[in-house]
């Protein structure tokens, strides 16, 4: 989007969003590697979705299926075993309301602890802003195992 025609007052509001949506994601990577699903599931709105069809909505539902990949192995069940980055993003801006497409990568421990590329993907999102803070109105993540 280009800013031209945009008043002062516009463009800083557009920088303080982008910047708050770049911390959206970011918060997503350090509590899922942290293991803080509540916390996890905060950054979705109430009827957020994570996923395709038949996904979980809202928080309660995403933090019940998180926490359930850890025993499906998809997920590592302790802080430290595993480490989510996340990077690329591109955000189109439309009020309060935006779109983004983020490049994921999620490395593991082997047996001897070192890091292991496992899988690479990205996300394609769609933001909202609730409350004054940005969240996610759904992310949905393809992948694709490295290994």
């Amino acid at each position: 989007m280009s800013t031209d025609g945009l008043t002062l007052e516009e463009r800083v509001q557009r920088l303080e969003d982008l910047q708050a949506i770049s911390r959206l994601f970011h918060d997503y990577r350090r509590y899922l590697d942290g293991k803080d699903f509540s916390s996890y599931s905060q950054l979705f709105v109430e009827d957020g979705v994570f996923g395709a069809a038949e996904a979980p909505k809202g928080p309660v539902e995403i933090q019940k299926y998180v926490e359930g990949l850890i025993p499906r192995g998809n997920l590592r069940e302790h802080k430290g075993e595993d480490l989510h980055l996340v990077a690329n993003e591109v955000v189109d801006l439309d009020g309060d309301s935006a779109t983004a497409y983020v490049t994921w990568v999620y490395i593991v421990r082997d047996e001897d602890g070192a890091p292991v590329l496992c899988k690479t993907g990205h996300y394609d999102d769609t933001l909202v802003r609730h409350e004054g803070r940005w969240k996610f109105a759904r992310r949905r993540g393809s992948g694709q195992m490295s290994q």
